[in-house]
């Protein structure tokens, strides 16, 4: 099974300075354009804080906290798939999990099987590569494919909290 991605591993909170808006994914899933003008503001207001730890070998737990409340995520980084359900609507998907592609960080995949096929997401952390940021800014790319679409990205930005080290014994 993979390792722990301990180089994303601790507590980081949110640069909404440098975040795209969440706007263009909420009206790609298919928020409807009456809504946007309330609910895209709205949600980009909000801060959001991660942590991100390997409770156990080759699994992370991403736990995701706003003034609303926290959702926890755990996913295993082997690719296998798992039937979840949404927490407000019951809506089903299938999660999974994997290192990125550049080698650091993770990835959750979720295939939105209740839209139909060819609809999933991609949620990608890891390290910034620019050398300003010195190893303490993550970045979260939201990646939302949909049929016959192009691939709709966006990105946020987190800092490291200070003594907050979350990562295993190594």
């Amino acid at each position: 099974m993979p390792d722990c991605p301990t180089e994303i591993c601790g507590v980081w909170d949110q640069d909404r300075s440098r975040c795209d808006s969440l706007c263009p994914l909420l009206a790609g899933l298919g928020l409807p354009s009456w809504a946007q003008s309330i609910a895209c503001p709205a949600a980009d207001m909000v801060k959001n804080t991660l942590r991100i730890s390997c409770p156990e070998p080759g699994t992370v737990e991403i736990v995701d906290k706003t003034m609303f409340g926290r959702n926890s995520t755990r996913v295993t980084l082997d690719g296998a798939e798992r039937e979840e359900k949404s927490k407000g609507r019951g809506k089903v998907f299938m999660l999974s999990g994997s290192h990125c592609a550049e080698g650091t960080g993770a990835t959750l995949h979720c295939r939105l099987v209740s839209r139909g096929d060819g609809w999933h997401t991609r949620s990608e952390r890891f390290l910034s590569q620019d050398p300003a940021d010195a190893g303490q800014v993550l970045v979260e790319r939201h990646v939302l494919v949909r049929p016959e679409q192009p691939e709709m990205a966006l990105h946020r930005y987190y800092v490291k909290r200070q003594g907050e080290d979350l990562r295993p014994d190594q």
